[in-house]
């Protein structure tokens, strides 16, 4: 397990995931160290076929943005999970999403009192 230091505080992977379960179903998702959100953010890139970001509907953008993020921060999910881009369920897309921002959240306040109690 990869530990990160952030400050006087070492933070682990299962410090940056959260589980949640929906309609009975428990998923996981890791926020992405920084590395890991360029990343995503180079798959996103090229995911745009090098187009332009303003020459899609921002609806569009977004997305696409949310399809390549859950592939890549969702770290455990019910066996038939083959991925983001085959899930035809928009509101369990939404509800990952969510869960994926939440867990963003959390994590920054987390750093940020842990942090503080440390200095």
């Amino acid at each position: 397990m990869e530990e990160i230091k952030f400050g006087a505080l070492t933070v682990t992977e299962k410090d940056r995931e959260q589980t949640k379960s929906i309609n009975g179903e428990n998923f996981t998702v890791r926020v992405p160290l920084p590395s890991e959100k360029a990343r995503i953010i180079a798959q996103t890139a090229r995911a745009l076929g090098g187009q332009n970001i303003n020459s899609f509907p921002d609806d569009d953008y977004n997305y696409i943005k949310k399809i390549i993020t859950l592939n890549n921060v969702i770290v455990d999910h019910p066996k038939w999970w083959e991925g983001a881009e085959y899930c035809l369920d928009p509101n369990l897309l939404d509800q990952l999403w969510q869960l994926y921002l939440e867990s963003e959240l959390k994590l920054q306040d987390f750093l940020k009192k842990n942090n503080r109690k440390q200095g």
